[in-house]
């Protein structure tokens, strides 16, 4: 958290104390998303709600599948909400925290053993408006840092050596990024089905994706942005082996987003290996930016894949199609042509370094069944199965196939 940021959460506890004190009862404030930022202390009984909530700072599911109910982000006055049992929570009320048109969340006042009053209300509707005063500066600094980070992301992983240097440089200096330890880049891709660019509604949604991760880890651990066709987030490897799902949450934020708006989009995330200096995380960038391009490519590597798990994709994706050898693909061509369940077969007696056994376990067949299927690969893609360099070759191509969509 930013000098900036940490003043005005402060600010806003002393604001939570100072009315609770006012008033004699308990008072709380969280966002849009039902996540607790400031409550005050509480004597007496509390109710299990509360205590969920000041437990893990957030409203549980079904708490908030109650609350939305009310509809709080369009309100603009006090909502009164009656005792819920099923959840064990007391009457209270929701003041709108808003600001110059937006909504940030709602001040809370319980009414516990005695009702709020009309001047105890108005005195919790001005408090409100200065909580959305002091969360508004915050978001306009946020949005300021964000730009700015945004920026020097982008700078980060240019191809300009000296442009990196000079981006991870400012980047530490100015406390925006906390080196600690190798940087890890992730790169989630969104592909529409029809294979056209993505759109505003697109990026925004990228964007989202990228914000929620970011909750995940230390604010000064985490850097973002959204390119035309990705978005990018970089943190540090501590913070990832302490949020080791932070890749899978990404993709499955992602991947509602787009499900909800009712696009065919296929997302797909990539990480890249760590980088030991902040100058240095262009090659993590790449790495997943080529983990994603595989993850999308090859099934078998969706919906996450990490670099350091690609195998022999790893190489291929680094290659440019014009550089790879024409002769694979005119023996896996012929496998695809005769049959192919010759080249299912093929590819996994070579992905089971030649275990017929265990191919004909995974397939369901004889192993006699699987010996014939050899030799006829043999014939048809003119491959001598007992060469070793033949078998590469042959194994190759098969997976340049998966690379180039042929299968």
């Amino acid at each position: 958290m930013t000098r900036g940021a940490g003043t005005m959460s402060n600010e806003l506890q002393h604001l939570v104390d100072a009315l609770a004190r006012r008033l004699g009862r308990p008072v709380a404030v969280d966002d849009s998303a039902f996540r607790l930022l400031a409550y005050s202390s509480q004597s007496g009984e509390v109710d299990e709600l509360r205590k969920a909530v000041v437990l893990t700072r957030e409203v549980p599911p079904e708490g908030v599948a109650w609350l939305r109910g009310y509809e709080l982000s369009k309100a603009t006055r006090p909502v009164r909400l009656p005792a819920n049992p099923e959840l064990r929570a007391y009457p209270r009320i929701a003041i709108p925290v808003r600001c110059r048109g937006m909504h940030f969340g709602c001040l809370w006042l319980i009414e516990q053993d005695r009702a709020v009053g009309d001047p105890d209300l108005a005195v919790a509707s001005s408090f409100a408006d200065q909580a959305g005063e002091i969360l508004f500066r915050e978001r306009v600094l946020s949005d300021q840092q964000s730009a700015r980070s945004g920026e020097l992301l982008r700078d980060l992983i240019s191809d300009e050596p000296e442009t990196r240097r000079s981006a991870a440089a400012r980047l530490t200096e100015s406390g925006l990024f906390a080196a600690r330890g190798a940087a890890v880049c992730i790169v989630v891709v969104a592909v529409p089905a029809d294979g056209a660019d993505l759109d505003e509604d697109d990026r925004l949604a990228l964007s989202v994706s990228l914000d929620r991760a970011a909750q995940l880890l230390p604010a000064r651990e985490c850097l973002r942005m959204v390119r035309p066709t990705h978005g990018v987030l970089v943190t540090t490897e501590p913070a990832l082996r302490r949020c080791p799902d932070l890749p899978m949450a990404v993709y499955g934020t992602a991947s509602r987003l787009f499900g909800r708006a009712g696009k065919g989009h296929s997302v797909v995330v990539g990480v890249g290996p760590p980088a030991p200096a902040l100058a240095d995380v262009v090659s993590s960038y790449r790495g997943a930016a080529q983990a994603a391009q595989v993850a999308d490519a090859v099934p078998f590597f969706r919906p996450v894949a990490e670099f350091g798990k690609l195998g022999v994709y790893g190489l291929l994706v680094g290659l440019a199609p014009d550089r790879l050898p024409g002769q694979l693909d005119s023996m896996v061509s012929r496998l695809l042509k005769a049959d192919p369940v010759l080249f299912a077969t093929a590819e996994l007696f070579l992905d089971r370094a030649g275990d017929v056994r265990t191919v004909a376990e995974v397939l369901s067949v004889h192993r006699a069944s699987i010996y014939q299927r050899l030799r006829r690969i043999e014939q048809v893609a003119s491959v001598d199965l007992a060469d070793g360099e033949q078998r590469l070759a042959l194994h190759l191509g098969i997976k340049v196939a998966r690379m180039r969509r042929l299968v």
